[in-house]
């Protein structure tokens, strides 16, 4: 059980962190005799590579057309930033959202606006992904790889144990974490991502700020500390205080997802995803008893994201680039969704596209391991990161997590520490003005 785990969670893992794996660069089968001699470049993270040339073959046999796709392995955006400094030509790319705005600032990768279908592209996409796949000035910059948000997920046995309600608000989970340890039902109640990656504590908090109300930013990217920001981490000390964590939950690996399927905790904020290992028999103790349900905050909102296919500032024919990327970033000329619904079936991963999500084929699998009902609701309550698009943020939002994490474990005030957050912002806004 835990080695299938462990190569699942390994292989889904490379979409955020880009382990390495294969090597560096893997040239495709020469183009058929009528496709165009000059090919686009096709750069991409070690994720699933193999799927990835399957993919490329069947868009240059269906296009008559010349890819060369290149795996870029170890920390994916520093290795394509350095590639495209050097001066590398690339034609289509991935990138995580925080990186959209930068490279189009630098004049790396350019907007998609004016191109043909844009706009009902657009139309398909659920209105969080437009908003994540947008530049600041509201010009869309790429397609959906795929859609995100975090879920709340809880153990329906361990509830039903204890004669508890789902929690709908923060208040009552906590209540009933204190309610189910001191039964004796769980040990450690609540689990999370809670290290310092970026795609752990700083999504799970960014995903109960904004399920509880809290602005976070303002539209000058100015820090909002106002109620419910406050009371999202005094309930993250509190669940550390007493006990109704595990004492290593900073350093549990995988975002903590193995540890909540060994079956011992009820509630989790996770990655949507990976609802999939928590109810999959052959990787969890807890599968068939896993639902999920709407965040437990005043508004039920939560983090949504959205990762990018973008084109090069100067594709080698924008014609050309535009169908390559449309085949990957959503549906091809023959009507197809040809890679975002494979990823859909065999990884779980969600769509931007409303249609996706809608289809026969990813209902009955998805059905399987979540409530879609309640993950079409999430995904429409969802909130995009506008302020990841700064420059800045990054810088920020690594400061935040190590003092957030100093905070949960007992140092400082909640003032203090809103004070040293507010503090951070104002310096580096300074800084890269």
């Amino acid at each position: 059980m835990r080695q299938r785990m462990e190569r699942f969670l390994a292989s889904r893992r490379a979409v955020l962190q880009g382990a390495a794996g294969l090597a560096a660069t893997t040239m495709l089968a020469r183009p058929a005799l009528a496709a165009p001699a000059e090919a686009m470049t096709f750069i991409g993270w070690q994720f699933a590579p193999q799927i990835v040339e399957a993919n490329v073959a069947t868009f240059k046999k269906l296009y008559d057309e010349n890819v060369n796709y290149e795996l870029v392995t170890g920390d994916y955006h520093p290795v394509a930033e350095t590639k495209l400094m050097g001066g590398q030509h690339i034609d289509m790319l991935y990138s995580e959202e925080d990186h959209i705005a930068r490279w189009n600032a630098a004049d790396w990768t350019r907007d998609l606006e004016g191109l043909e279908g844009v706009e009902a592209i657009k139309a398909g996409l659920y209105p969080v992904c437009v908003k994540s796949l947008s530049l600041p000035n509201g010009k869309l910059a790429g397609l959906p790889y795929y859609a995100g948000h975090d879920a709340f997920i809880y153990n329906e046995e361990h509830l039903a144990k204890a004669k508890l309600e789902v929690p709908d608000s923060f208040d009552a989970l906590l209540d009933a974490c204190r309610k189910l340890k001191k039964d004796g039902i769980s040990d450690a109640p609540y689990n999370s991502a809670w290290g310092q990656k970026w795609p752990e504590l700083s999504w799970s908090i960014f995903a109960c700020w904004y399920s509880e109300g809290a602005k976070v930013f303002d539209a000058n990217n100015d820090l909002v500390p106002d109620e419910a920001f406050r009371k999202v981490l005094e309930l993250h000390r509190s669940l550390f205080k007493e006990g109704l964590v595990t004492a290593d939950i900073m350093t549990l690996p995988d975002e903590g997802v193995p540890s909540y399927a060994t079956g011992q905790h009820t509630f989790m904020i996770l990655h949507d995803y990976d609802q999939k290992v928590t109810n999959d028999p052959s990787m969890s103790k807890a599968a068939g008893k896993v639902r999920n349900a709407l965040m437990p905050g005043k508004t039920h909102s939560t983090l949504g994201w959205t990762s990018a296919y973008l084109m090069g500032a100067k594709p080698v024919d924008e014609a050309r680039v535009w169908d390559l990327m449309r085949f990957f970033g959503g549906k091809a000329k023959d009507g197809q969704y040809h890679v975002i619904k494979r990823w859909a079936l065999e990884f779980g991963l969600g769509s931007g596209y409303k249609e996706v999500m809608a289809d026969p084929d990813v209902v009955a699998s998805f059905s399987k391991w979540r409530d879609l009902d309640v993950t079409s609701k999430q995904i429409e309550l969802a909130t995009s990161r506008d302020v990841a698009k700064m420059i800045w943020f990054s810088e920020w939002d690594l400061y935040m997590m190590q003092n957030v994490q100093e905070y949960i474990r007992g140092s400082g005030s909640t003032d203090e520490l809103v004070d040293k957050l507010t503090a951070k912002v104002a310096e580096l806004k300074k800084q890269y003005q």
